[in-house]
């Protein structure tokens, strides 16, 4: 009688208890039932001895794969978007690579129109979230001067103005961090870099698998093809979240890290000796 494994030993964490994951009929795992018994999981690792090093577990299609088509013999790790996040917590209170207590500061809003009363520009910004403060600046005479302040109650809300285009009484306006505060803002990236593309993977792919991790403002793959790309999150944690950690597209395992902070200006240079490229024939030849 053939045996057909029901149930695989899963551990949060090397030292501590195992326990035991039921499998579906198929045979595999599903990321639901891993995630309902150990909620946050992105992944599971293995060894296949004592001295090799970590091997990921395949997943496709929302199911993780037996490693050789069998999981006798084997036990599982949990893996987690910036590792054991519980034992960080417990044995280091001070934020590192760049963390800041995710407050809020205030944003400058430009190009605001003239006639827009404060009541007005409440009421466009509300809409992503509570705001603390609104606050259009005047000249002596109490006229508008075409720029003004607003601040949110919590981050979130912050990240999703700052992460979108403004249009407020048919005028675009931009919101931003101004300049005093923005380089302590910008050493927190909201960016990833992904390596080990291939040709197949697409930038709405990238943008499906990655979106369940928060919203993303901007996928970026570079042409010509140069196997990695960029993705863009509205909330700097969920970017820093899945740094450091190998995500499964496509049957593909992607490598993710930390976006290097020149990336929108090589991005600008590659956009703009592609146009070149396809402008002129003959600079493929220069």
């Amino acid at each position: 009688m053939e045996n057909v494994e029901k149930y695989i030993p899963v551990c949060e964490c090397e030292g501590e208890d195992f326990m035991e994951i039921p499998l579906e009929s198929d045979g595999t795992l599903s990321t639901a039932t891993l995630s309902a018994y150990f909620p946050g999981v992105t992944g599971l690792k293995f060894r296949v001895d004592s001295y090799s090093p970590y091997r990921a577990l395949r997943l496709y299609d929302g199911k993780f794969h037996a490693p050789e088509g069998s999981w006798a013999g084997h036990k599982f790790y949990c893996v987690h978007p910036k590792g054991d996040k519980r034992k960080l917590e417990e044995t280091d209170t001070k934020p590192s690579k760049g963390y800041h207590s995710m407050n809020c500061t205030d944003l400058i809003v430009l190009g605001l129109p003239y006639q827009l009363s404060e009541i007005q520009m409440r009421d466009y910004f509300e809409q992503f979230g509570k705001l603390v403060m609104v606050q259009i600046k005047r000249d002596i005479s109490g006229n508008s001067k075409g720029f003004g302040f607003i601040r949110y109650e919590d981050y979130s809300s912050q990240a999703k103005a700052l992460g979108q285009r403004h249009y407020v009484n048919n005028r675009w306006v931009e919101v931003k961090i101004p300049a005093s505060k923005e380089g302590y803002y910008s050493k927190v990236p909201h960016k990833i870099f992904v390596g080990r593309l291939t040709e197949d993977i697409s930038e709405p792919d990238l943008s499906k698998y990655f979106s369940q991790y928060g919203e993303i403002t901007d996928v970026f793959i570079p042409k010509p093809f140069r196997a990695f790309g960029f993705v863009t999150f509205n909330d700097a944690s969920v970017a820093q979240s899945l740094c450091d950690e190998d995500h499964i597209v496509k049957g593909v395992s992607l490598h993710i890290s930390e976006a290097n902070p020149k990336s929108d200006q090589n991005r600008t240079f590659m956009y703009r000796i592609n146009k070149l490229a396809a402008n002129n024939s003959t600079w493929a030849t220069y």
